[in-house]
């Protein structure tokens, strides 16, 4: 085999090895967004909720407080239903804007987040379009440099995603956490609404585990290869 075909198969190879990294670190992005997404909800969910909490027994104490009277478990019949609307109306305000702020916070937050490996696959998928018309059009020579920049870029998308990835481990305790107030609310069982929100936790952090095990050791073999390849392809520059 000559310098020019092993410098050629050489080429297709690493083009083979940016291909898979960007095609898998797409399909990565959208489940991360997806997500997120689903972190948003539940973050949302669960500030509205303790606000909501929260401002009610705040309420509830407050007018206490103001009356100079002591609680007692009749508070709600010795009280017109006007003031008890009033007062859930309060609370559940709270609850909403309190949840929605979240859901605005959170969504920049990831989104800030996802900019960078975003803006680099853009470019990645621009570079390796270059590369496919360069080769396409027969162009000789011509895209050394644009492989080049393809390689740094791949880097850089290969060392990014698997902490964005792993950051993602812990989110399962707030998908317990909902899932204990969401049960306490249905069955208003405080015993088993702490069972439920274990298991929900224990159940998404084995699924979330699993997940990333099994994905990330294939994504880390692909990176193994692109970095031999790219070892072998600039020794040949």
């Amino acid at each position: 085999m000559n310098n020019t075909e092993k410098d050629s198969n050489l080429r297709q190879e690493i083009q083979s090895s940016l291909n898979s990294i960007v095609e898998n670190s797409d399909k990565w992005l959208e489940r991360l967004r997806r997500r997120e997404f689903r972190v948003r909800l539940a973050g949302s969910f669960l500030t509205g909720s303790l606000v909501l909490m929260a401002v009610g027994v705040a309420a509830i104490l407050g007018f206490y407080l103001s009356q100079g009277e002591e609680i007692d478990d009749d508070f709600f019949e010795q009280q017109s239903l006007a003031f008890q609307f009033a007062l859930l109306g309060a609370a559940a305000a709270a609850g909403l804007i309190s949840g929605i702020i979240t859901y605005f916070f959170l969504k920049r937050k990831h989104n800030t987040r996802m900019k960078d490996l975003s803006f680099l696959l853009t470019e990645m998928k621009k570079k390796t379009k270059e590369q496919q018309q360069d080769n396409n059009a027969n162009v000789i020579g011509g895209g050394e440099g644009i492989t080049k920049e393809a390689l740094s870029l791949a880097e850089k998308i290969v060392t990014l995603l698997p902490e964005l990835v792993r950051m993602r481990k812990h989110d399962s305790l707030l998908f317990g956490a909902v899932a204990f107030i969401v049960t306490n609310f249905v069955i208003n069982n405080l015993v088993v609404a702490i069972i439920v929100g274990i298991l929900v936790w224990l159940y998404v952090r084995h699924r979330t585990k699993k997940s990333y095990e099994h994905e990330m050791s294939k994504y880390e073999e692909q990176k193994r290869v692109f970095e031999q390849r790219k070892k072998d392809f600039i020794d040949t520059l």
